[in-house]
């Protein structure tokens, strides 16, 4: 038998409160790892670039450099680290410029499980 694959992830939210759950919610996954967090998108580039996960967790709406901005830096930077957008709005534009950047995107809910559907179906094999 194969053994899983932990995928390592950081996360960036503004939200100190967000950021926490899912470190939480995230890490009691057995196959996700949380090995970051950034409150903005400068950060979560910064901390991509040092740590090389497998995958970002990128809140949409953040100061300094927003998500959109950070998410189109990361795929110009960092092509191996798949994004997933994760955000409480999603009107037509956000949903058009996560097509456009071939980007999945969840959601912000309680449960954490799209979320770590998304991560797993986005990682690099």
């Amino acid at each position: 038998m194969t053994p899983m694959r932990t995928l390592r992830v950081v996360v960036a939210d503004d939200e100190s409160d967000v950021c926490l759950m899912l470190r939480m919610q995230l890490g009691a996954q057995p196959d996700l790892e949380v090995v970051g967090a950034a409150a903005d998108g400068s950060e979560a580039l910064e901390l991509c670039r040092q740590l090389q996960p497998d995958a970002v967790v990128m809140d949409l709406l953040m100061p300094v450099m927003n998500g959109f901005q950070a998410i189109e830096a990361m795929q110009r930077e960092l092509p191996g680290v798949a994004v997933v957008a994760y955000t409480g709005v999603a009107g037509e534009f956000v949903r058009h410029e996560m097509a456009r950047m071939n980007v999945p995107l969840v959601l912000k809910s309680g449960d954490v499980t799209p979320l770590a559907d998304a991560l797993r179906r986005a990682a690099p094999a």
